[in-house]
């Protein structure tokens, strides 16, 4: 008699990247299956597909991409084979999107289909959300659909316009967004106020007092160098009295939890890395299961964690004084997670047998689960750097630290601080000032380990402070000497990623989780460029006043350089104020800010998405009326030339009638030219034109050989050893405007991809996405022709280009060691 099995129930489980799948396979144990969606499956390609009459209902087809399609037949046949399917994207907007799209594409009842939400990805975590399902947030999802038809519609209405009277590009093309284009105009309307605030020179005058010839800074600013003078002479033979306050406690507030536009400025002003960089390193944490999700907006920590830093800090420091007393004020509201029992019980009801609509059955309503979202935050206090064995970068690993201090620092005491402040009179009732603190209790700045250099500036601190204490009170001071120094005042700067993100927060452009895209896409654009801006050069005259004697010392200073600033580019300018004669109250701060507020009353189901749609429209119609007389943009300098932006930038369009026939050529632009003046008449075209350009450029290896690209009589070409091709498909563009691997491109498509850099198998490849990072020097990136190995230290000046024929695992999904050890064997590079 043969016997008869129960057949083993399936779940499968969807989430949005592959990384967490292994993982999370480990926590869930047999029965399960965890497969990814790859991010989006469908999008809204093009204004057709929103039906306008029809309250703006979208239309979606699948992203338009083989890659994608294949994925979504794995993905059918998989919810096919399983007996239940629980939605796991990202708890946010977008998430739930997806979540929606998933059972809309594939057929899931959106109403009882099971949605899971875990904001980090540890096995309390994952047994907590399987404990508490929950199903897709339907307005969640309409305020997600009235985003992206709002993008479309701003988008795919007044892009074309640009290309119309500006300039037309199909590589990289000028383009306006809804909140795109607000964030150029915060760059655009700061170097509006830096061409306003030239500057002012002033004199900052320091008096150098007592034995221990302590800085104090007077608290005038003289304009003149007579003033100055007038000043010294006069203080030469005053007599100084010291005065000073009583010691008072001043306390330092730790930081706040991170939330992700918090994270973007600490990393760009400490690791100096741009918030793009940012997201994808607390990517790579969160999903390695090191850090919680890393786009919120909260401030709040789960119970759990308060608990767990509460027990660290009295284990590391020895005393519950280090622990912040409003510590529970940062705990949300969320029940404790499951312990192992009910853990296992939850996973047991998933695993019971389902209906054929394929739908995880939903407990009884039981405690709520944990907040959606947390602050940024470690998910294990007790690891205070990551183990070495581990296969992280060294960014990375910053990043952690980074992630773990702030967040250990934010549920500890303030810094207790002892300050004075020391005053010396002067003439005119003027006064010289100098602030000294003495630290009386560490508190929350016990965390960071101090330097030997901070070490050695915090005793000369104690000394100061002390010295200062001991000095009589409205007693006469000597001083060493009074210096007289010249700087520059209401110099205004160029914003850095740090702070364009601090000001997309505060005037409400987009949300955390969009700020590196939009930075990263004004600049991808070409409008605005993270460069380093030289400073004014002034002639100086400082004055020192010591042992009774006046001296002056004339010198040059250069005033107003920045490192790493965003500078925007003409092109920049100019869209920005097309948009802005004409589509103004579309991009102005508040309308955009107002757009955002509203996608939040939908999430919350207190406004019907497509009203605000419809608003939009409305608004955007009246504002195009006003077109019908523009006429394409050129700044005309004189009878035969004017500057237009072309295919690849600003040029010089050059008219010449040659017997009666109108012949057009163009001139490469010098850059750093002043628009306004050119607008103005100021410039000559000899001042416009660069004719320093160079006629030939080294782009780096083909063959074996320095690949030249140059210009002559009959265009454009490149030189590699004995051999040359005509690059004519460039056109005349400026030499500088052309990369290395848009020229590998069309050598490859003339020589059959015959390869690049020391590898002469390897195939040539375009700019193009990165798909995974391997190591800080290598990753894995898809071009025109393929996916490849992109390969370049801080030492080379131009990449060098792999196959990945060969590599028998799967390198999207595969451990990164495994991709990486291959990589260096065949190739025999360095990682």
């Amino acid at each position: 008699m043969s016997k008869s099995y129960a057949k083993t129930t399936t779940t499968l489980v969807i989430v949005e990247s592959p990384a967490k799948c292994a993982k999370i396979e480990s926590f869930l144990g047999p029965g399960y299956k965890c497969v990814a969606s790859f991010g989006h499956l469908r999008q809204l390609s093009s204004l057709e597909a929103i039906d306008i009459k029809n309250n703006f209902e979208p239309k979606f087809n699948i992203i338009d991409d083989p890659k994608k399609t294949k994925h979504i037949a794995f993905l059918k046949n998989e919810i096919m084979k399983a007996d239940h399917v629980i939605l796991a994207p990202d708890g946010d907007r977008e998430g739930e999107a997806i979540a929606w799209h998933i059972c809309d594409l594939f057929g899931l009842p959106v109403e009882t289909t099971t949605r899971i939400i875990f904001n980090e990805i540890t096995e309390s975590a994952i047994t907590h959300a399987i404990n508490y399902p929950t199903t897709i947030n339907m307005n969640l999802v309409y305020s997600q659909q009235a985003r992206q038809i709002l993008d479309v519609l701003v988008g795919f209405t007044i892009t074309p316009l640009l290309w119309k009277y500006i300039s037309k590009n199909s590589k990289n093309s000028l383009s306006a967004g809804r909140c795109q284009t607000p964030a150029l105009r915060l760059v655009y309307d700061n170097q509006q106020d830096i061409n306003k605030s030239p500057g002012k020179k002033i004199y900052n005058t320091t008096g150098y007092f007592g034995n221990k010839c302590i800085p104090f800074l007077l608290n005038k600013h003289f304009e003149t160098e007579e003033q100055v003078s007038d000043f010294l002479e006069k203080s030469n033979d005053f007599q100084h009295i010291y005065s000073r306050t009583e010691p008072i406690k001043v306390c330092k507030q730790p930081p706040q939890p991170l939330t992700t536009s918090r994270i973007q400025q600490l990393a760009s002003n400490d690791m100096h890395i741009s918030p793009k960089e940012t997201m994808k390193l607390c990517q790579t944490l969160y999903e390695a299961g090191y850090i919680t999700y890393m786009r919120t907006d909260s401030k709040k920590y789960c119970k759990e964690f308060i608990d767990s830093v509460k027990t660290y800090i009295v284990q590391t420091y020895n005393k519950d004084s280090y622990i912040s007393p409003n510590i529970d004020l940062l705990a949300n509201n969320s029940t404790a997670a499951p312990t192992d029992s009910t853990a296992t019980a939850a996973i047991e009801v998933v695993n019971q047998k389902k209906t054929k609509s394929k739908i995880a059955k939903t407990p009884v309503k039981s405690p709520p689960p944990q907040e959606a979202h947390e602050a940024i935050r470690p998910t294990d206090i007790r690891m205070r750097e990551l183990p070495e064995d581990l296969d992280l970068s060294t960014k990375e690993r910053k990043m952690y630290k980074l992630i773990w201090e702030t967040s250990l620092e934010s549920c500890m005491s303030p810094a207790e601080f002892y300050e004075i402040t020391a005053n010396v009179n002067s003439i005119c009732d003027y006064k010289y000032v100098y602030t000294s603190e003495i630290i009386d209790f560490p508190g929350w700045k016990i965390v960071a380990n101090k330097s030997k250099e901070k070490e050695k500036a915090e005793e000369n601190s104690n000394k100061e402070y002390h010295y200062l204490l001991q000095i009589k009170q409205n007693s006469a001071i000597t001083f060493k000497k009074i210096t007289s120094i010249v700087t520059m005042s209401k110099l205004k700067q160029h914003y850095s990623e740090a702070k364009l993100v601090q000001l997309l927060e505060e005037n409400g452009i987009g949300r955390p989780s969009t700020f590196s895209t939009l930075i990263d896409k004004i600049q991808e654009r070409g409008y605005v460029k993270k460069e380093d801006v030289k400073g004014i050069q002034v002639s100086c005259r400082d004055f020192e006043l010591h042992d009774e004697t006046i001296t002056e010392t004339k010198t040059s200073r250069e005033f107003g350089n920045e490192k790493g600033k965003l500078v925007i580019q003409p092109l920049g300018i100019i869209v920005m104020e097309f948009l802005c004669t004409h589509f103004d109250k579309l991009f102005n701060y508040e309308y955009t800010s107002n757009m955002e507020s509203e996608l939040d009353k939908i999430s919350k189901g207190d406004v019907v998405w497509y009203t605000l749609c419809s608003q939009c429209l409305v608004e955007m119609k009246l504002l195009l009326e006003g077109l019908t007389d523009e006429r394409k943009h050129e700044i005309v300098i004189d009878d035969t030339h004017s500057y237009i932006i072309g295919k690849h930038g600003p040029v010089i369009k050059c008219t010449e009638n040659n017997n009666g026939k109108e012949e057009v050529t163009f001139k490469p632009v010098k850059k750093d030219i002043d628009l306004n003046k050119l607008k103005q008449g100021e410039y000559a075209i000899t001042d416009v034109v660069d004719l320093q350009k160079k006629a030939s450029i080294v782009l780096g290896k083909y063959r074996e050989e320095d690949l030249i690209l140059r210009k002559g009589k009959f265009g454009i070409y490149v030189n590699w050893g004995t051999n040359s091709k005509s690059l004519s498909s460039l056109g005349n563009r400026p030499l500088d405007n052309i990369t290395y691997d848009e020229v590998l491109v069309i050598l490859d498509s003339l020589l059959g991809g015959t390869g690049t850099g020391a590898d002469s198998d390897s195939i040539a490849p375009i700019k193009s996405n990165i798909i995974r990072e391997i190591t800080d020097n290598i990753s894995i990136r898809t071009g025109q022709y393929g996916d490849y190995i992109y390969y370049k230290t801080t030492k080379m000046k131009k990449p060098t280009f792999y196959k990945l024929n060969g590599f028998q695992e799967d390198y999207k999904t595969c451990h990164t060691t495994i991709v990486k050890n291959w990589i260096m064997d065949v190739y025999q590079i360095r990682p």
